[in-house]
């Protein structure tokens, strides 16, 4: 937008005579009310902008947690829990721990009331969502491991720790 070409069409008076005072004053504010309007508009429209984007991260968070329990419910029949515990850049990580992680998930695996804890781990991550995802592939993990034990126990292999 070329605003001398503006201001010189309003400066002009239509009966060809010099422009009043009043009338250079009246175009003047015509133009700063229109830039400040114009740059209004472009700021509730990147705040409407960030608005959506906060709300689609906060959305995807939530699925991901919605969906990690219904997957962690069938794959810990008698129950699970588990316990999140985020590293700040001044907190010293505990042995072993890699540097570049500093999300902890420990989880249990509960077995019937009786027995209590089954399992529990440990998995690290970089953010709760790759921590969530861990959790969910180590006990498909173990899920396969024992289906593995069961298959290969009527077929006569015995396993070193039955």
């Amino acid at each position: 937008m070329n605003l001398p070409f503006l201001m010189q069409g309003l400066l002009r008076p239509l009966h060809g005579a010099d422009p009043t005072p009043w009338f250079i004053l009246i175009g003047i504010a015509a133009a700063v009310l229109f830039v400040i309007g114009w740059r209004l508009a472009d700021v509730g429209a990147s705040r409407i902008r960030a608005g959506v984007i906060g709300r689609r991260r906060l959305r995807a968070a939530a699925t991901a947690e919605v969906r990690t329990r219904a997957l962690m419910s069938e794959l810990c029949p008698h129950g699970w829990r588990a316990q999140i515990t985020l590293f700040g850049p001044g907190d010293e990580l505990p042995g072993g721990a890699p540097a570049t992680h500093r999300v902890a998930l420990d989880w249990a695996e509960l077995q019937d009331r009786r027995r209590g804890v089954a399992v529990v781990r440990r998995v690290w991550a970089s953010s709760i969502g790759e921590a969530l995802e861990a959790m969910v592939a180590d006990r498909r993990t173990d899920e396969t491991l024992e289906q593995i034990e069961r298959s290969a126990v009527p077929e006569g292999t015995l396993w070193p720790d039955l």
